[in-house]
């Protein structure tokens, strides 16, 4: 029996530089000489590119060049290495000075290729400011639109050559980008010194970002970008349906702009009370102290829930009722002042129960204070019974008070016992007084 002896050797791990042209999302390998096609004589081409490692081992990335006249790297380069599968994207830009043919020469590492490039009349590309024409002279215009709103590019393409001008194609790409008047179909020739409108209308998206479109002029290409951003709401005036707002009331609240809404804008309107008590009965609706209000384009009035006003109760308490329309824009304020008052009889009844008479009071004191009450009865005649019934329910108020959660509001029943006949008392005057001063009930009669 023989055996046989084998060696292995560690061999190196190998790595590979590949370049391409990034076209769209396609990459196209770049040979020793590569075609870039055609640029116009008054535009500017940007080409991009891909240095690819697919080898298995890091690549040290040493050299990124190109040179000839009217071509240069928009960034420069930074020696930098690529480990296996990884990439280098560069881009190099073109800029003609004249018509005609140009060539460089692009390096990357050891990696060479002749770039070639032909220059050829185009026409010129202007913006239309009403007052005059200004010349683009960039590959890219980058335009702000606000949400929901359209904005016309007003573009003018011309002859600036002593000779007609073949333009292969007019054409415009991009998702929300359309010629507000349409083009020439087709070929056109542009005589010398002829101009053509091609005003550019985009519609924002709704949401923000950016969206691209390109405008093809015979051999100009231009790149239309436009940066969607939501244009801030305007703080609204606070309108209220009563000049001298008071308490126990339905406070019905509009919101205007000076001027009608650029975009659909929102906020939100807040109600913010201060006072000696709080009153949780000052709220809107839904039971709370904000709503949201929304505008549409176009309007100067805000909707709430699709209403076109907010309502608010006042309650029934003494403070300061700050409103606060709200935007990110920042607050307009209103401020409403309750001032003390006082006691407010709302309903008062008198009836006969037996021998018993009660009187029923419906009202609010917005000092939660009341500190005495007097009753003076009448026969049917008119004539005063007796003299006044006075009593002092300070604490019985104070406590009521303390625990109510509606404010001021109270109803107070009153039931007055009466030894012998009492169909002889015909009315009654009361007296409510606080610390403001003393509310008179109107005389009531017993029937």
């Amino acid at each position: 029996m023989k055996f046989g002896l084998l060696l292995w050797a560690a061999l190196p791990l190998a790595a590979q530089l590949q370049v391409f042209t990034v076209q769209d999302t396609a990459l196209v390998p770049v040979a020793a000489s590569f075609n870039l096609g055609t640029v116009s004589v008054r535009d500017s081409a940007e080409y991009r590119f891909r240095a690819v490692n697919t080898g298995t081992a890091p690549l040290p990335l040493q050299t990124v060049a190109v040179g000839g006249s009217g071509f240069a790297l928009t960034l420069p380069f930074v020696p930098l290495t690529l480990a296996p599968a990884q990439s280098y994207d560069f881009s190099v830009r073109f800029t003609p000075a004249s018509e005609g043919s140009y060539s460089a020469t692009l390096t990357v590492n050891s990696f060479s290729s002749f770039l070639r490039v032909s220059a050829i009349p185009g026409p010129v590309l202007y913006l239309d400011n009403g007052d005059g024409l200004t010349e683009i002279s960039v590959a890219s215009l980058r335009v702000n639109v606000a949400l929901g709103t359209t904005l016309t590019v007003p573009l003018v393409a011309a002859n600036p050559y002593t000779a007609p001008l073949l333009l292969p194609e007019i054409s415009l790409s991009g998702n929300g980008f359309t010629f507000s008047a349409p083009p020439p179909g087709g070929a056109t020739t542009l005589e010398p010194g002829q101009r053509i409108p091609l005003p550019v209308r985009i519609a924002a998206p709704a949401a923000e970002g950016e969206v691209v479109g390109v405008v093809t002029v015979g051999p100009r290409r231009l790149i239309l970008i436009a940066s969607i951003f939501r244009q801030p709401l305007p703080v609204p005036r606070i309108v209220l349906n009563n000049a001298a707002p008071q308490n126990s009331q339905q406070l019905r609240i509009r919101l205007q702009l000076a001027e009608p809404a650029i975009a659909p804008g929102s906020g939100t309107l807040r109600a913010v009370f201060t006072g000696a008590q709080t009153d949780p009965a000052i709220v809107f609706p839904d039971g709370s102290r904000e709503v949201k209000f929304n505008f549409a384009p176009g309007n100067t009035e805000a909707t709430f829930d699709g209403a076109p006003e907010a309502i608010l109760q006042t309650g029934t308490t003494a403070g300061t009722l700050r409103l606060e329309a709200v935007t990110d824009s920042g607050t307009n304020t209103e401020t409403v002042r309750f001032d003390p008052r006082p006691v407010v009889i709302e309903e008062a009844v008198a009836r006969r129960n037996g021998s018993t008479l009660e009187i029923d009071l419906t009202g609010f004191d917005n000092t939660r204070g009341v500190g005495s009450l007097n009753f003076r009865f009448f026969d049917r005649s008119g004539s005063a019974i007796g003299g006044v019934i006075s009593a002092a329910p300070a604490e019985q108020f104070k406590n009521y008070f303390d625990q109510s959660a509606v404010g001021g509001v109270f109803r107070l029943r009153a039931a007055f016992p009466v030894t012998g006949d009492a169909t002889i008392v015909g009315s009654v005057l009361i007296e409510v007084a606080n610390s403001i001063g003393r509310t008179d009930v109107p005389r009531l009669n017993f029937p």
